[in-house]
């Protein structure tokens, strides 16, 4: 008699078995034991109620809060899609993540199998102390179709669902792929998983096309209703409401029919796809139905769990305070405060949760960046760019507090970790190469620097410092310029001046106004740039200069020839003797006027020449992220930084400045298609500075001196262009406003 049937029957035997026992299969063949709850035959260890997630742990479930941190894909040197980001890294970011009381992560993106290690691997050594995972299954950017339905890229999208859910439970083998993730996971996270997100902030246009094309082929821009088991929409859903459904839907079918797992699914959107009307978003002269960030909508209450969703629905949400226009220029949102002042960004999230469907919102992203530029303002001071790490940790608890207290379910802060690989609008045209920027930390950036933890360049400012000018003794002033020293790193370039006597004390906040001091900077050689600066008697300086610092009495500003000005696209530096130097002022709130009550809103525009006084020495316990200057403790030393792209230094790793003759049309030229000429540091010659020191007015001193004109002698500051900038990691002084917040951070009790 054959024993095969016997075979069989035992191997369906011991499955069964298996099935009926509450455990997780883990990394390297280990099961750890987490308990699951069971429901429908189905395991369970998260689902939504109503407004709020639930967790099962010890045998009973528990409201779960989310308190949550975004994790990115990059790290110095690298691109999102090298996923270059090492086991150990993660493993130190989990501790200090949890350190923080946080009990959530969110990740854009399949990631490499270390991740998952890493995550089951701390879990297992910290019960009681579990990072939550949401996984968001990410669809790619397309440029040429923007139909989310177009049937390759729904299918591919579909197969990416497939394969987040396998890598979850630990059964994926996912071949080499470029800029994805890919390798053997054998690692199963279900037990930590929260939910699975799919999709991503949908662009209008996306949204558009989708609907248009659904219409086009079937008459309708409605398509028939999604009757998923596990999420379906209603008859009123529009076709890209249709795509979240039918995405969602398929997750958590393919987790529950692949792998007996019950797990909450969402979908992602933004405010510019809400299904609010915004009468402060027009644009003067224009028609509201093109306005791009109240276009469109995606309805929540167009999608719904299925008779199958047993682990529930929920939708996600990128909403930041200063982005678009109206989430601070709608009048009503002004009504709103809590106990700092007004806040208008908690009105509008009262607003929106008003019309939200019965089961979770949860703010997907949310943060500050401490860029030193400023990309948007905002009345309450929570802009994008231009805020200090003090102002980040109070700012960002501030919001989340208000999140929570409308009843969200909880907030992922926008970001973990710095990423030197990001852009924003008001500062890539000008890191040129662009693949080379992420060699480089762009400080003013925005979207590079909303990380808690800080990815600083490794490099003490000053220590291993290039004197390039050494007054002689014998011509030393009583407060005069002794020497002049410079350095760099991958975020600045340095300049200090050494004074005697103390001389350098007048230059302090509080100072003598009558003491000033300029530095004319020349990067491109002695054929660009002006030869005179604004000091009567100053002699002519040997080569040209493209920008002024001038300081006194704890005020300074970076000033541009106005034919090298970033702001007005200029980047000529043609030779000149005129002493003429401007501000480097741009837009970053753009005019509208409010269709409801004609209420007209100006343009806002921030001045990039202004120098904030501070100490930038990370050591220090004054320091301050937005600094640029300062005189130290003894009066004798003036210490500067620069960013590099202040003085149009496009890639300091090359190292590269723009220099271009053409007459660019105003605004980012390079989103216009127009790329920048530059040269090369050889051909630049390196950096010459030209100091002055006035006192009420009259020339009191200059260096680099030879006599009675500049010296030529004077050393012109030049550096090797790197390949790998090292960086080390630092939190940032947010860091313990974060901790202290989510510590305390409870759901509001029910009636309030």
């Amino acid at each position: 008699m054959s024993l095969k049937p016997t075979r069989i029957f035992l191997r369906v035997l011991a499955t069964v078995l298996l099935l009926l026992i509450p455990v997780a299969h883990a990394g390297c063949g280990s099961k750890p034991a987490i308990d699951t709850d069971r429901l429908e035959g189905a395991r369970i260890v998260s689902r939504t109620s109503g407004k709020y997630f639930e967790t099962y742990r010890n045998g009973r479930w528990s409201l779960h809060l989310i308190k949550g941190f975004n994790i990115g894909t990059s790290i110095p040197n690298h691109w999102p899609g090298q996923l270059a980001i090492p086991k150990s890294d993660y493993s130190r970011w989990f501790e200090q993540i949890s350190e923080a009381n946080a009990n959530t992560i969110l990740v854009y993106t399949i990631l490499m199998p270390w991740f998952y290690e890493a995550l089951e691997e701390f879990n297992r050594t910290h019960p009681g102390k579990e990072l939550w995972l949401v996984q968001q299954i990410w669809p790619r950017e397309l440029a040429d179709n923007l139909d989310m339905y177009e049937t390759s890229r729904a299918d591919e999208y579909r197969r990416e669902i497939r394969n987040g859910i396998d890598v979850l439970a630990g059964e994926a083998d996912i071949p080499r792929r470029k800029g994805e993730a890919w390798g053997r996971y054998r690692t199963d996270v279900m037990p930590y998983t929260l939910g699975v997100l799919l999709g991503r902030e949908l662009l209008a246009e996306e949204v558009e096309e989708t609907n248009q094309s659904y219409a086009q082929a079937k008459g309708s821009a409605a398509r028939a209703p999604h009757e998923g088991r596990y999420v379906r929409t209603t008859g009123k859903a529009s076709a890209i409401e249709m795509w979240c459904a039918e995405m969602s839907d398929r997750a958590a079918e393919y987790a529950r029919k692949g792998y007996g797992w019950l797990v909450p699914v969402g979908f992602v959107s933004w405010p510019t796809l809400d299904p609010m009307v915004h009468p402060t978003e027009f644009t003067p002269g224009g028609v509201k139905s093109k306005e791009v960030d109240d276009s469109q909508v995606l309805d929540p209450n167009h999608i719904e769990a299925g008779p199958d969703g047993l682990a529930g629905l929920f939708g996600t949400y990128q909403i930041y305070p200063y982005y678009p226009e109206f989430m601070y220029r709608e009048p009503g949102y002004a009504e709103y405060s809590d106990e700092y002042g007004v806040l208008r960004y908690g009105g509008y999230l009262r607003q929106f949760m008003s019309i939200h469907p019965d089961y979770p919102a949860v703010i997907g992203e949310i943060g500050l960046s401490t860029s030193i530029a400023t990309a948007h303002e905002h009345p309450e001071g929570l802009k994008h760019g231009g805020i200090s790490e003090e102002q980040q940790g109070i700012g960002v608890a501030r919001i989340v507090r208000s999140i929570v207290r409308e009843g969200y379910a909880g907030a992922f802060i926008f970001e973990w970790q710095d990423e030197w690989a990001k852009k924003n609008w008001v500062t890539y045209p000008y890191m040129v190469p662009y693949e080379r920027h992420v060699q480089w930390h762009n400080v003013m950036d925005p979207e590079q620097n909303f990380g808690i933890l800080a990815m600083d360049p490794d490099h003490v400012p000053f220590e291993g410092k290039t004197r390039v000018w050494q007054t002689p003794r014998e011509e030393e002033k009583t407060g005069g310029i002794r020497a002049i020293y410079q350095d760099h790193d991958a975020a600045f370039l340095y300049i200090e001046l050494e004074f005697t006597a103390g001389g350098a004390a007048a230059l302090k906040p509080g100072g003598s106004p009558e003491v000033e001091l300029l530095i004319g900077i020349d990067t491109v050689g002695p054929e660009h740039g002006t030869t005179r600066l604004p000091v009567e008697g100053l002699p002519e300086l040997p080569q040209g200069a493209e920008f002024l610092l001038r300081a006194s009495a704890g005020s300074a500003k970076l000033q541009a020839r106005p034919d090298y000005n970033k702001a007005t696209s200029r980047f000529s530096a043609a030779p000149s003797d005129d002493p003429v130097f401007e501000d480097v002022v741009y837009l970053i709130n753009r005019a509208q006027v409010s269709q409801e009550d004609g209420t007209y809103f100006p343009e806002i525009t921030t001045n990039a020449s202004i120098l904030k006084y501070g100490v930038f020495m990370t050591a220090s316990p004054a320091y301050d992220s937005l600094a640029h200057w300062y005189v130290d403790s003894k009066g004798t030393r003036v210490r500067i930084r620069l960013p590099w792209t202040m003085i149009n230094v496009s890639d300091p790793s090359s190292p590269r400045v723009i220099l271009d003759p053409r007459k660019l049309p105003p605004g980012p030229a390079i989103i216009q298609g127009i790329g920048f000429g530059y040269l090369r540091t050889d051909d630049m010659r390196g950096v010459h500075l030209y100091t002055a020191l006035t006192e009420g007015g009259a020339l009191a001193d200059f260096q680099p001196a030879d006599g009675r004109a500049f010296s030529v002698e004077a050393k012109a500051y030049r550096w090797k262009g790197w390949e790998d900038a090292r960086y080390r990691e630092r939190l940032k002084k947010s860091y313990t406003a974060v901790v202290e917040m989510y510590k305390d951070l409870a759901p509001p009790a029910p009636g309030e």
